[in-house]
């Protein structure tokens, strides 16, 4: 968002950002000479601390900055010189402009990928609304033109040239927006048939070398209820990207009801960062980072190919499917207790538990799991519509008779260490480990994982009732993918592979395995992880 408080005062610096770290994690035992991280801060707490900085003290300090100060009175330093230095979001560039360079590192090898693999994954994504109430058409196909305008990868359409991909930022774009109606059907058939149309349309692939990235699809089935989805191709988004965007159309929304001009999120240029991440890599900054990798992971490619049991080798990928369930309250409820008591995010303490499942069902003494980061790292990207994420490999020694909460401070070390060396694409970073490895996308198995709050949710369009639906998924790569979503108090489980790698009841015993090891471990951090694990559901 756009920042307007004027400058504070440099003597008020460091009271202000003691203030918003005590808000962010959620205590008032905050000193000047307090280090963030050995307060319980984590990466994803250090944006939190990012953006209410910016949103306050009118200041966008790096993430790399809160990674490395020694302690809040260091930061508060920091905070000053990046005043002075006038890097605040004022000065960020406008929007309506045309733009020709070379597409980012993960858009390049993306599209060139795709085009040599016909059974590439699409790589787009979607969130679907149902919403109740009038519906305003002219201003949701208003607001869709202002976030398009607004956010030029939106708008961006790309072409091969000599062995390399060229983005083309166009000046407009039209917006996408279908409207169907289903309120022909008898009025008990209507919600499923929209929701049928609509899981046809987030399928439905995007025309790259003409763009736009983003479409809409409404679905009416009454004279106040329709279903809203909104799909985006990896290419122009990601997740991160989600939050922005929502925000920005609902503002839109309200703006045009109220017949005013929108304001919505300022922040950099993605062709400025995309060069400058080119230009990182010219510099050897992929080798930095697969060095560090390397050190963890070793020689051998398989390393980050973890097998559960019940893996099935050499059938090829076939029949995707999807399993969906609901994290019993208890299980929440006791998660949620230890990361208070710890001071870890929910993110650190479920992929803790899952290492533990891991060495416990395989015998592993080391567990790589795949994952993603963020990648915002530079202050003036991390409002930027565009793909920064990369995917990453932290791996965790695991002592199983180690207590639990000794081994999420490992973890959560493990996870600090991956973000601030996520921000070169994964095949890239492969490639410079293990040049025996074939081009193209993943094709050996792995055990991904993630947690993050439900995508979409924060948004309002006027005075409607929105309320967030899930079309179904199917797995598009090799492996178990597995997220935890959190919508409010209420915990989702999902998880996509292929019945040809994992049977259907292999993947819901793990499941239950793995709730029931974060509820075991969480209620007894102090014993002996292998412990608590025999005792657990097996």
């Amino acid at each position: 968002m756009t920042v307007h408080q004027s400058p504070a005062p440099a003597d008020s610096t460091l009271d202000a950002l003691l203030r918003i770290h005590r808000e962010v994690l959620e205590t008032r035992d905050v000193a000047p000479t307090d280090n963030f991280f050995d307060l319980g801060g984590n990466s994803l707490l250090a944006f939190r601390v990012i953006k209410r900085t910016a949103e306050q003290l009118g200041v966008r300090v790096s993430a790399r900055s809160v990674f490395t100060a020694g302690s809040v009175r260091e930061l508060a330093d920091r905070v000053d010189e990046a005043r002075r230095a006038d890097r605040t979001s004022e000065d960020l560039p406008g929007t309506a402009f045309d733009h020709q360079g070379r597409a980012s590192m993960a858009q390049e090898w993306a599209l060139l990928s795709s085009l040599d693999d016909p059974e590439a994954p699409a790589l787009q994504f979607h969130v679907a609304y149902r919403l109740r109430g009038p519906l305003d058409l002219t201003a949701l196909h208003g607001a869709l033109h202002a976030l398009i305008t607004r956010h030029p990868s939106l708008r961006t359409a790309f072409r091969v040239q000599d062995g390399t991909v060229r983005q083309h930022v166009r000046p407009d774009a039209p917006v996408e927006l279908y409207v169907e109606d289903v309120r022909r059907l008898p009025e008990e058939e209507r919600s499923a048939e929209a929701l049928r149309i609509l899981d046809l349309e987030v399928r439905r692939p995007f025309d790259r070398a003409a763009g736009p990235l983003v479409r809409a699809h409404l679905v009416r089935s009454g004279p106040e209820d329709a279903h809203l989805a909104l799909v985006f191709d990896h290419m122009g988004a990601d997740g991160w990207s989600l939050d922005v965007l929502t925000a920005d159309l609902g503002a839109a929304y309200a703006a045009l009801l109220a017949g005013e001009e929108p304001q919505l999120t300022a922040a950099g240029s993605y062709a400025d960062w995309s060069a400058g991440q080119w230009d990182r890599y010219e510099r050897g900054r992929v080798d930095q980072v697969a060095d560090y990798w390397k050190s963890r992971l070793g020689s051998d490619p398989s390393s980050i190919a973890t097998r559960l049991p019940g893996y099935r080798a050499d059938e090829g990928l076939s029949d995707p499917a999807a399993l969906h369930l609901e994290v019993p309250a208890e299980v929440t409820e006791a998660l949620d207790a230890v990361c208070r008591t710890l001071r870890a995010t929910p993110y650190c303490v479920t992929i803790a538990a899952l290492k533990a499942l891991v060495a416990h069902r395989t015998g592993r003494s080391r567990v790589t799991l795949l994952t993603s980061s963020a990648n915002r790292l530079e202050p003036e990207f991390q409002d930027t519509v565009g793909w920064f994420a990369n995917g990453v490999f932290p791996t965790t020694d695991v002592d199983l008779d180690l207590p639990f909460d000794r081994f999420v401070g490992l973890v959560t070390e493990t996870a600090l260490a991956a973000t601030l060396h996520g921000d070169m694409p994964a095949w890239y970073v492969r490639r410079a480990m293990w040049p025996q490895v074939p081009s193209g996308f993943r094709k050996e198995p792995g055990v991904y994982f993630m947690f993050n709050e439900l995508w979409g949710r924060s948004l309002r369009l006027g005075d409607l009732v929105v309320e967030p639906v899930a079309l179904p998924e199917t797995a598009d790569s090799p492996g178990l993918h597995m997220w935890l979503l959190r919508d409010g108090a209420t915990l989702h489980f999902t998880a996509l592979h292929y019945r040809s790698e994992y049977a259907d009841e292999t993947v819901r015993e793990f499941a239950g395995a793995f709730t029931a090891a974060i509820a075991a471990l969480a209620r007894r951090p102090d014993l002996p992880m292998r412990e608590v694990l025999r005792s657990a559901r097996s």
